[in-house]
């Protein structure tokens, strides 16, 4: 005959047991719901436009399960610094950084690879999707997400300069000194390549120590090129390439199934949005500063940069498969480039 000690002596072990297996199957769940930290290069800080882009981003990660703790850094280097060193379990930088932790999403911000926002956002639309999933991972980092920041110009101090390439020859040219293909570029050019970083480009194009410097538009405001433009100088409207920002991850530090996620999402609700404020930017330069690149001119420019992607196809800098994607896009786009058909960058786009 069960007693009523007897039974409450039952109860309180199956409360035990019960809440001994509630808190197993829950501890997991809370390690999960540990929050991340996202560290997003933007030259403004937390108010430029990269940082408010991904504010979205961050509500949309919660409803994954996934709390993001965001940090604004004005300098790319100590971001990608703290990303590689564990501090950040995933950082927002553009592609000539990343290219280092993914080489095929790196890549994409390759010198010349495209010449339009059309262009750039069917590259980006091919790597958010399932089918390019296995290419978006290497050695324990994975992108997850890619937007457009805009097209990188040539800035002169002295309009003079942009006539020809004879006349970029022997110029200082302020490149990023972690930047191999900005580098290559200078060096097919004639010009003198300067060591640079994104704290001190600015103010060296700005104060003369250089004649040349590359950058998006966002940075004619935001580092204030028009004090090195003045009254003399001019942007060439060739575009050098397509900057990209792109979100990358510690992928141990995220469920398996994060990552194609997150790069649909981005993909789906993020672009348009994205390169409207880039377009906004490209605006906001005042039109006397443009130098029509035409003719000849924009020939040779391709040519330049022709030989400039193949020599970083020879060295191994880039991926070739995103090499093989973006030659593709541009002839599908303009078949009579010099470029299409031909054996070149490591062979026919056909």
């Amino acid at each position: 005959m069960l007693t009523c000690k007897t039974l409450t002596s039952r109860f309180a072990s199956a409360a035990i047991g019960a809440a001994v297996l509630v808190a197993g199957v829950l501890q997991p769940a809370a390690a999960q719901d540990a929050p991340r930290t996202l560290c997003i290069y933007d030259p403004i800080g937390a108010n430029g436009f990269i940082y408010q882009s991904f504010q979205d981003y961050v509500v949309q990660a919660l409803s994954w399960g996934i709390k993001l703790d965001t940090r604004a850094y004005t300098d790319e280097a100590v971001a990608a610094n703290d990303f590689k060193a564990g501090k950040c379990d995933m950082a927002g930088l553009t592609g000539i950084r990343t290219i280092q932790y993914v080489k095929f999403a790196g890549s994409l911000d390759m010198a010349g690879g495209l010449q339009s926002y059309a262009q750039e956002k069917t590259a980006i639309q091919v790597m958010s999707s399932p089918k390019a999933a296995q290419y978006m991972t290497q050695d324990g980092y994975e992108v997850v997400g890619v937007v457009p920041l805009g097209k990188a110009f040539l800035f002169a101090r002295d309009k003079t300069n942009l006539e020809s390439l004879d006349t970029i020859a022997g110029k200082k040219i302020a490149v990023m000194s972690y930047d191999k293909q900005a580098s290559t570029l200078a060096n097919v050019a004639g010009a003198s390549p300067v060591g640079a970083s994104i704290a001190s480009f600015g103010p060296m194009f700005n104060n003369g120590s250089v004649d040349l410097a590359y950058a998006p538009s966002f940075a004619y405001n935001a580092l204030e090129l028009y004090k090195g433009l003045g009254s003399n100088g001019a942007i060439a409207d060739f575009v050098l390439g397509m900057l990209s920002g792109q979100l990358i991850i510690h992928d141990d530090k995220f469920p398996a199934d994060f990552g194609q996620k997150s790069r649909t999402w981005v993909f789906d609700n993020m672009f348009d949005s994205t390169l409207r404020r880039v377009k906004s930017a490209d605006q906001q330069i005042p039109e006397k500063y443009w130098l029509h690149i035409s003719g000849d001119r924009d020939a040779n420019y391709r040519e330049m940069f022709r030989d400039t992607r193949q020599r970083l196809w020879d060295q191994n800098w880039y991926n070739h498969r995103m090499q093989h994607l973006l030659k593709k896009i541009r002839c599908s786009t303009d078949s009579g480039l010099a470029e299409c058909g031909q054996d070149s960058e490591g062979g026919s786009v056909n």
